[in-house]
């Protein structure tokens, strides 16, 4: 090999490197300054509280209490108008804003703040009703390399972890709603798990079925009339496939005095008539 190809040879290399190396540091950076940022609003809008049940309804029972968090949505939303929520899943590395925007792009490259920023938000399907009034509301959120944002979520594929973290608390300004996971697969973007609308109660209960035949184990009972949420993120190498965890609505605590805990149950109206909406791609879902 001469030695003018041997040089040609050493500054591609180089080229390379440096390029691989800029792309390594500029990632590196957006997880530093989007981690920041959203240390510091959790550090100033959240606090972790016991709720327990009414021991009235208990009949003598010992009161059961959880932990979850109480958010200042006053302050969030002083932020971002955008921000309608939080997820929360103790133990699992998942506590972040809820964003809801006017279609499936915009907090996909986003901050709660509205920087751009690769790693996004986690975000709700623009066609989902943003007070989780849907039979099926869809979150969606990137896979990350360091468990941030959903990128833990594929730790839920290992049978003991998904059971040991099953329940995620969605904390709303006047409620917090707490969900039990029944489901978890990988599936094709453009699947039957980004459907939200149901014509009638057996489209329901065979979409639910269908879900889960396509889970990797057995978690909570599947849900008859409950309301779902379907988490969704990206699996890695496998562009045109995603990773889903669904769980049921099993509790509503009101956190606003004299509210309701009662779950209310979805009603099916036979006359309404069945449509589902795509974005301006004519993709239904996001690319997370």
């Amino acid at each position: 090999m001469s030695k003018k190809i041997r040089t040609l040879a050493f500054v591609i290399a180089l080229g390379v490197f440096c390029v691989s190396g800029y792309f390594l540091v500029m990632s590196y950076y957006h997880e530093f300054v989007a981690n920041r940022a959203l240390e510091e609003i959790r550090q100033e809008t959240i606090m972790e509280i016991p709720i327990a049940k009414d021991p009235n309804d208990e009949e003598g029972e010992e009161v059961e209490v959880f932990s979850t968090i109480f958010v200042d949505f006053e302050m969030l939303q002083g932020i971002n108008s955008d921000i309608i929520g939080w997820i929360h899943i103790p133990d699992a590395f998942v506590s972040y804003p809820i964003l809801f925007g006017n279609d499936n792009q915009y907090y996909l490259n986003r901050t709660f703040d509205r920087r751009h920023n690769p790693l996004g938000s986690i975000f709700i399907d623009f066609r989902n009703n943003p007070e989780f009034r849907d039979l099926n509301t869809i979150i969606y959120g990137h896979d990350t390399r360091n468990d941030a944002k959903f990128g833990s979520l594929k730790r839920f594929l290992e049978q003991e972890y998904a059971e040991a973290n099953r329940y995620i608390h969605i904390i709303k300004p006047h409620a917090v709603y707490v969900y039990e996971i029944f489901a978890i697969y990988e599936t094709l973007a453009t699947s039957d798990t980004y459907t939200i609308q149901f014509p009638s109660r057996e489209s329901w209960e065979n979409y639910i079925r269908d879900m889960v035949a396509q889970t990797v184990f057995e978690m909570a009972p599947p849900p008859t009339t409950e309301r779902i949420i379907t988490l969704s993120t990206c699996v890695p190498n496998r562009r045109e496939w995603r990773l889903v965890i669904q769980a049921k609505l099993i509790e509503t605590h009101s956190t606003v005095a004299g509210g309701s805990d009662e779950i209310n149950e979805y009603e099916y109206d036979e006359q309404d008539e069945y449509e589902e909406t795509v974005d301006g791609d004519g993709v239904v879902g996001a690319a997370v």
